[in-house]
């Protein structure tokens, strides 16, 4: 069966959404997250997702600061990041003041995928020794789902077996894929050639349901003519990138903005909620994965 993709969003938001102007993707009337909110149906697993997040920012203390609120009142086993974790080079001088404090009151494990400005200064295994993490690739399992961590800064045959390998043996019917250099964007940087090329057609072959990128430092979601949603969310506290329009040979892009943020994600009963939460702690984007 095909994955359904239901926005449950408000039809004026999901207007704004599917926008690819960054002059567009002003505040919109959507739903804050507050101790009024009802309390969701109790999740199997979940887990908060940022990305180009440690520059030791004003956004980022503040986008922190809503992954707390949201864990408040929603299940996160885990803080999985989409790379660029340090800010400019690397240097485990910067782990504890943007690796460490800024999400230490959440109190759960930070699986981290590498991006660029973590491998520049030659630092990547003490980056993933300090989080205790094995270098890419690698899987974690929680409820309900998989979680695969590439590295995309070397698109090498080695990795492209191992995910091939690892989709095709069995596993929960979430597959997740997490790393750096997005499949699919339209702005500064764009899509990453070797991805498309090496990665894209295993994910379609076995039809995952979600992919996580960063790079480009803002939010955008695409979802593909076989229903792999491609989101990318680098919009954890270094600058904003503005978004483009008009990227030729991209799948649907349904969603598109231009602001600091992070990505709630929650598993139960076989299905996945994803939710975009923004730095004042508004929700702007919201879709619920189902095999």
């Amino acid at each position: 069966m095909t994955r359904l993709h239901r926005v449950i969003a408000a039809a004026a938001l999901i207007a704004l959404a599917t926008g690819c102007s960054p002059s567009t993707a002003q505040p919109s009337p959507v739903t804050p997250i507050s101790s009024n909110a009802p309390r969701p149906v109790a999740a199997e697993s979940g887990f908060i997702v940022l990305g180009d997040f440690g520059a030791g920012t004003p956004e980022q203390t503040q986008v922190a600061k809503q992954m707390r609120v949201w864990a408040g009142r929603h299940r996160v086993d885990a803080i999985v990041t989409t790379g660029d974790n340090v800010y400019p080079d690397g240097s485990p001088d910067l782990y504890d003041r943007v690796l460490r404090k800024p999400y230490e009151r959440l109190g759960v494990p930070m699986w981290a995928t590498l991006g660029n400005h973590d491998v520049v200064g030659g630092h990547a295994a003490e980056e993933l020794a300090f989080l205790k993490l094995l270098r890419p690739p690698t899987a974690k399992i929680i409820p309900g789902a998989q979680l695969l961590f590439m590295d995309a800064n070397d698109v090498s045959p080695a990795q492209t077996r191992w995910l091939d390998d690892t989709l095709s043996a069995p596993g929960p019917a979430l597959r997740i894929v997490v790393f750096h250099q997005p499949a699919w964007s339209c702005s500064y940087h764009g899509s990453t050639p070797a991805v498309d090329k090496m990665w894209v057609p295993i994910f379609e072959r076995h039809r995952v349901a979600l992919v996580l990128n960063g790079h480009d430092h803002n939010y955008q979601r695409y979802v593909s003519g076989k229903g792999v949603s491609y989101v990318v969310t680098g919009g954890g506290g270094a600058g904003l990138y503005p978004l483009k329009s008009g990227c030729a040979g991209q799948p649907k892009r349904a969603a598109a903005f231009k602001r600091h943020h992070f990505v709630g994600v929650e598993i139960a009963g076989g299905k996945l909620t994803l939710t975009a939460v923004d730095a004042s702690g508004r929700v702007f984007d919201q879709v619920v994965l189902s095999r």
